[in-house]
């Protein structure tokens, strides 16, 4: 599964972004992660209104919610949540 990359959406580039350096740090690895291993499931799932299922992950105290566009070779991911 070589070649993946992640791209985030708007909305979770600013969440990211308002995030300590050192959670921005971790959450990179995480992402580095995804895009190695792109059929790794998340901790939970739910679908979308138009019936995409996306995986949700834990990552400390941030949930990430991502969708793989195997088409475009892409880790989508769309929220950046911190739960904290």
């Amino acid at each position: 599964m070589a070649g993946y990359a992640y791209a985030l959406g708007e909305e979770a580039v600013r969440a990211f972004t308002s995030l300590p350096s050192n959670q921005r740090s971790q959450l990179l690895r995480a992402f580095d992660s995804l895009t190695r291993l792109p059929h790794q499931k998340g901790d939970y799932r739910e679908a979308g209104a138009s019936g995409r299922i996306y995986e949700i992950k834990l990552i400390d105290e941030t949930l990430v919610t991502w969708w793989i566009d195997h088409a475009a070779k892409e880790v989508r991911i769309v929220r950046v949540e911190s739960v904290e």
